[in-house]
């Protein structure tokens, strides 16, 4: 009884087996139908010289023509614009990504064009992930292309645009400093330098404002020890910030702000340190708009440093 048992559930297993192939081997079956009917159907349009259905190409093995189409839909742009529609790039991007995972083209001269096209359709998109790999993996693989320098100013653009606004993780923005830089240090004759370079500022300026709010958050908060030096630092890593004189003037007040609210003990020593931040600023910027009051708080300061001073003297004395 037993044996009978297991011979009926060894030949239920096995039918179930055969019918999961056999169901997938008609699976297959089916597609390779489809693929020939839309290979027919695709040629006759072909041939009659009109536009193929896309529904039915992206059905097809006809991957020539995939690639064909990708391009024409990658071309194509909205009525009376210059711009390809999302539509458009869309077609192009499923047709031409088909066309590459076929295989079909690799080793060919059509191969770098195929890839190149496939990461400027990501790219005009707005989907620069996708468009920063395929172009990061078109630099390895096709150096002397004669799209190569396009796509490395779209690798770098791609960086650019994914640049967030300071109040963000500025991350990407050193990314895109870095992508850019890379892209003239290879072409330094390319006609979109000064472009580069306008746009390298641009996120320069993103950094500066970081910056500049990062340090000014301890002054607002009133942590006036913290202020000085996070102003100090912003000063220091980045010179040519359009917040300068604001930040050795801000340094300058908390460490003037820090020194009057101190014990009596470390005042004198918190005093001398506020008159380098002063030095720094009237020497840097001797005509600031912040001359006035920043000598009030000189005076208050050599005052107190006299003061101690002279007790010192009286007290060697």
């Amino acid at each position: 009884m037993r044996i009978l048992f297991s011979f009926v559930f060894l030949f239920a297993v096995l039918s179930a087996g055969g019918q999961s192939v056999s169901k997938e081997q008609r699976r297959v079956e089916r597609e390779q139908r489809m693929a020939r009917r839309a290979n027919v159907s695709t040629k006759r349009q072909t041939d009659k010289g009109e536009i193929p259905s896309y529904n039915k190409l992206l059905k097809s093995t006809d991957y020539q023509l995939m690639y064909r189409e990708g391009l024409r839909y990658y071309n194509t742009r909205k009525k009376g614009k210059e711009t390809t529609s999302r539509h458009n790039l869309s077609r192009a991007q499923t047709l031409l990504d088909k066309a590459y995972q076929s295989q079909r083209f690799a080793g060919t001269p059509q191969q770098d064009s195929l890839m190149y096209y496939l990461g400027a359709s990501f790219y005009k998109a707005g989907d620069f992930d996708i468009s920063g790999s395929a172009f990061d993996r078109f630099r390895r693989d096709f150096p002397m292309s004669i799209f190569i320098e396009d796509a490395e100013y779209m690798y770098a653009m791609g960086y650019y645009f994914s640049s967030p606004d300071p109040e963000h993780d500025q991350g990407p923005t050193l990314r895109a400093i870095a992508a850019i830089a890379e892209y003239l240090g290879r072409y330094p004759q390319t006609v979109k330098r000064k472009e580069c370079e306008e746009r390298t500022q641009e996120l320069y300026r993103k950094l500066y404002t970081k910056s500049y709010n990062n340090a000014r958050l301890y002054y607002t908060i009133r942590q006036y020890k913290a202020a000085v030096r996070a102003l100090n630092n912003a000063i220091d890593e980045y010179p040519l910030s359009p917040y300068r004189e604001e930040l050795m003037y801000l340094a300058t007040r908390s460490a003037w702000l820090f020194a009057r609210n101190s014990v009596a003990s470390q005042m004198t020593d918190r005093y001398l340190s506020m008159m380098d931040n002063y030095l720094n600023l009237i020497s840097e910027y001797p005509e600031t708009e912040y001359r006035g009051e920043v000598e009030k708080m000189r005076d208050e300061a050599q005052k107190h440093i006299d003061e101690h001073t002279k007790d010192q003297n009286n007290n060697g004395e």
